[in-house]
């Protein structure tokens, strides 16, 4: 209460300050073409279509489309600025904004008071047009254009040049010369006048939750044509301050400035002299996403108010919202939208909010139809718990129900089946083929150089089925992942494990039963489920869609982020590619090592999550993102201050060079049910001899150097090739094992006993050391803060990088025909040009083959983990 007491006994003097010497009446000395008055005037902050008539260049800040329209009424009969005004700008892009405005001023007396200056103080009209070129969040200049009319008298067009600075977040320096007429030449009765407007903002937590400015105007005029600007009057340079607080859609602001006034005589109203006086202004605004409205007084001139303005925004870019309406609405969440990691770390941010929201929240899961892996639900299915601990509601929808779709449901506190559907929850599978007879048949031979005796990738092609090691593996991961549904259902479900293993071994389940052994909470159709919900929880609700209400922009430049970097599908060399049409991502080395560079080389950077949802590739391309990722840790390390902290997240999959680009620092995080290690390398050489045999098909080689066609597809390996190409993989071993033990504190030694090529969950990689923690993007965000001294309340953007090549790139990409070895097309053709062309059933069968190995080159070490890897 004491300090609520203060604040307002502070904004009181400031309201009323100057009035206690107010014994005679002092009229408000301004310029007509200076336009409608407003309480709060912003130079250098965030500008508006308004800005047209203030700074020209902050036009270039505002974004989209922006309307203005706003008002000012006098009070006091001797406060001049009355009138209408409305602006437009439009943001065109390509550094360019433009804006229009029209006003209609009544700049004299009030109340029938004779005004001494009332021929230099008209009804006026005034229209504006302003451009402005830059970046609105760095630099940007604008040029306004003003004309008057004031009764049948035209003056010549008003010129302001404006100049906006942002130096980062933290400061802003707006700067205006304002020439009016630009010919400085007195129009009738209209006097000329040279007005120059110096201001700094300042926002001392980086972004616009407080903004200090403050500023100085200077003022010279001439009231009779022909005069020098030598022969103008000074009238005086005046400082000026403001204050904003923002929080959501809240806007508190404060100004006080320093004015010119005319003192006039009591009884006649004359003027009797020039002075100086101080005003102050406070004003209100409220936005609810496209729409804010204002309103704020003046007062320092007289003896009460000197008037008060009123403003509405209408703008295509959102500008905050005062309250977030959650307590009645419900927002459904799709999950068989989800592909790919770019859309989970989006439904992650989703839930994150919904989170925050607390009791506001009631959320409908739409589990049909789940594709995502089992570590991936359950980093989902953990955040949907986290919304029902904070006091949110979670409910699901079921129709033909897997089991993934049943494991993510049952975080809910009701879960809903439809009466024709049912529980299929027949447990885990993982299937791999084995081409090794098929290729038998065709005449090709597969010769694989691994290590070691779990290295299992190569088994598609040279085995007939799966080894004892592989087996052994397969085995543990599926016990590991099973147990870890078994109890996660059981525990929300409130049953015991040997009550789940037995459902699941006694599936399918028809609507009935499944509800009558606690499966699920009721039987419903799809359009009975927001009656149930709205039973839960006591209200009438509805389905709705909510976007994001950030305000329009939060900083002045690039805001302070956190970067999460996608290392998702097979690693490659060169750079990252996609086909669109089959969702398949391939991670190149190229396009990860610039994007670590970038990102920390960026001030605005205040940590790095390594986003790995990999199962390896090549070993080259491995080895070279974890350098980058290792330079940026040690980076860090050397000064924190200046240098982002980076830590890994490991997705469903994160094995073999998938984990080796995890070795790079010093904190992983995975899902129990993660697949990693895999610390192995593996080479394939195929040999077509036989195929080309059985086609009639004879080759000859003319070669200098022994071993020139070592790689070629058309012969075995003999015992000395065989040799060396076993030598070239252990080195990369070698490597590897060096890697991971420098990484986990381990000997050589040590890492071998647990490489070999073996694949572990999440549960054994922990234990085991080669993960440091559970967790997933919200606990590796949580540790980066932490590490660069980001608080908890302070807001980081995600953003996710690299940033997603639109259709157009992707065009470009594979047609370039001058980008060198950059573009897709390029390096297919040559490719083609170095190597004979194969035979047209060899391409056949090649085409047949997993998109990963057609990527990475023959003979040469990978590191990648079996490559059916999938658990249904």
């Amino acid at each position: 209460m004491k300090r609520r007491a203060a604040l307002v006994g502070s904004l009181g003097l400031i309201l009323s300050f100057g009035t206690a010497r107010a014994q005679e009446p002092r009229a408000l000395d301004r310029a007509a073409s200076d336009g409608v008055d407003r309480p709060i005037k912003d130079y250098s902050g965030e500008g508006d279509a308004s800005s047209v008539e203030l700074n020209p260049a902050l036009l270039s800040a505002v974004r989209g489309l922006d309307l203005v329209v706003m008002g000012y009424r006098a009070v006091s009969p001797f406060t001049r600025g009355g009138g209408l005004g409305g602006f437009m700008s439009f943001n065109l892009g390509f550094g360019l904004a433009t804006g229009i405005g029209v006003q209609a001023l009544r700049p004299g007396f009030g109340g029938g008071f004779p005004d001494p200056f009332a021929a230099r103080n008209p009804d006026v009209t005034k229209i504006s047009w302003a451009l402005s070129g830059g970046d609105g969040k760095v630099a940007a200049f604008g040029l306004g254009v003003h004309w008057l009319r004031a009764g049948g008298l035209l003056r010549a067009p008003d010129l302001d040049v404006g100049l906006l600075f942002r130096l980062r977040n933290y400061a802003s320096v707006g700067a205006v010369a304002r020439f009016g007429p630009a010919d400085l030449q007195a129009y009738g009765d209209l006097a000329s006048e040279l007005s120059l407007i110096g201001e700094l903002a300042v926002r001392p937590l980086g972004n616009r939750t407080l903004e200090l400015a403050g500023g100085v105007r200077g003022r010279f005029r001439a009231d009779a044509p022909g005069l020098r600007v030598s022969q103008w009057d000074n009238l005086g340079a005046m400082p000026r301050g403001r204050i904003a607080v923002r929080w959501k859609g809240l806007e508190l602001a404060a100004e006080v400035e320093q004015v010119r006034v005319h003192a006039l005589d009591p009884s006649t109203y004359n003027f009797v002299r020039a002075d100086k006086a101080v005003r102050g202004s406070v004003q209100l605004a409220v936005a609810w996403d496209f729409v804010k409205a204002s309103g704020g007084v003046h007062a320092g001139l007289g003896e009460g108010l000197d008037g008060y303005g009123l403003a509405a925004r209408f703008s295509t870019a959102r500008q905050g919202r005062v309250f977030w309406p959650r307590l009645v609405d419900v927002e459904r969440v799709d999950l068989s939208a989800i592909k790919g990691e770019r859309q989970l770390l989006g439904l992650l941010q989703r839930l994150e909010r919904a989170e925050k929201a607390g009791k506001r929240t009631i959320l409908l899961v739409d589990a049909r139809s789940t594709g995502l892996g089992w570590a991936s639900l359950q980093e989902v299915r953990s955040a949907l718990v986290r919304i029902r601990d904070a006091g949110g509601h979670v409910f699901a929808y079921l129709e033909d129900t897997k089991l993934k779709d049943y494991y993510l449901a049952s975080a809910a506190e009701q879960v809903f089946l439809n009466p024709a559907g049912e529980l299929a929850t027949f447990g885990l599978k993982s299937t791999s083929f084995y081409l090794r007879g098929l290729l038998d048949k065709l005449g090709v031979q597969v010769e694989a150089l691994h290590i070691d005796e779990y290295k299992s990738a190569h088994e598609m092609f040279s085995r007939t089925g799966p080894s004892d090691k592989d087996r052994e593996q397969r085995e543990a991961i599926l016990d590991d992942t099973f147990a870890q549904i078994v109890h996660d259902i059981a525990q929300a479900r409130r049953l015991s494990l040997a009550q789940v293993r037995d459902l699941v071994d006694d599936a399918p389940y028809g609507p009935a039963r499944a509800e009558e052994l606690g499966l699920v909470d009721a039987v419903v159709y799809r359009d009975q489920v927001v009656e149930k919900i709205g039973t839960a929880v006591g209200a009438r609700v509805k389905f709705a869609q909510f976007d994001d209400t950030a305000p329009d922009p939060r900083t002045w430049s690039s805001a302070p982020y956190v970067a999460v970097v996608l290392v998702e599908g097979t690693i490659i060399d060169g750079e990252s590619r996609t086909i669109p049409l089959l969702g398949t991502q391939f991670t190149g080395a190229d396009t990860i090592v610039a994007q670590l560079r970038a990102v920390r080389n960026d001030p605005a950077c205040q940590g790095v999550v390594l986003r790995v949802n990999s199962p390896g590739g090549s070993a080259l391309a491995s080895d070279l993102i974890w350098r980058e990722v290792s330079r940026t840790h040690e980076a860090w390390q050397k000064n924190p201050r200046k240098s982002p902290p980076i830590v890994v997240s490991m997705g469903d999959v994160a094995a073999s060079g998938g984990y080796y680009v995890a070795a790079g620092t010093d904190h992983v995080f995975a899902q129990p049910t993660t697949l990693t290690g895999s610390i192995g390398v593996v080479s394939l050489h195929f040999d077509v001899s036989g195929l080309l045999a059985k086609l009639g098909v004879a080759t000859h080689t003319f070669k200098r150097g022994k071993n020139a066609d070592i790689t070629g597809f058309y012969r075995p390996f003999s015992a000395d090739e065989r040799a060396r190409m076993d030598a070239s993989i252990r080195r990369v071993y070698d490597l590897f094992l060096k890697r991971v033990g420098d990484a986990r504190g381990k000997t050589v030694e040590q890492v071998n006993e647990l490489g070999r090529g073996h694949v572990y969950s999440g549960t054994d990689a922990k234990e085991l050391g080669l993960v440091d923690a559970f967790g997933g993007l919200r606990e590796a965000v949580a540790l980066v803060r932490k590490r660069s001294g980001v608080g908890d309340r302070r807001d980081l953007q995600l953003r996710v990088l690299p940033a997603r090549k639109s259709l157009v790139d992707l065009v470009l990409d594979l047609l370039g025909p001058d980008r060198g070895d950059k573009g897709l097309r390029g390096r297919i053709q040559a490719r083609r040009d170095a190597e004979p062309p194969l035979p047209l059933v060899l391409t056949t069968a090649l085409a047949r083959l997993p998109l990963g190995l057609l990527f990475l080159p023959q003979d040469q070490p990978s590191a990648l983990m079996p490559v059916v890897h999938t658990i249904e």
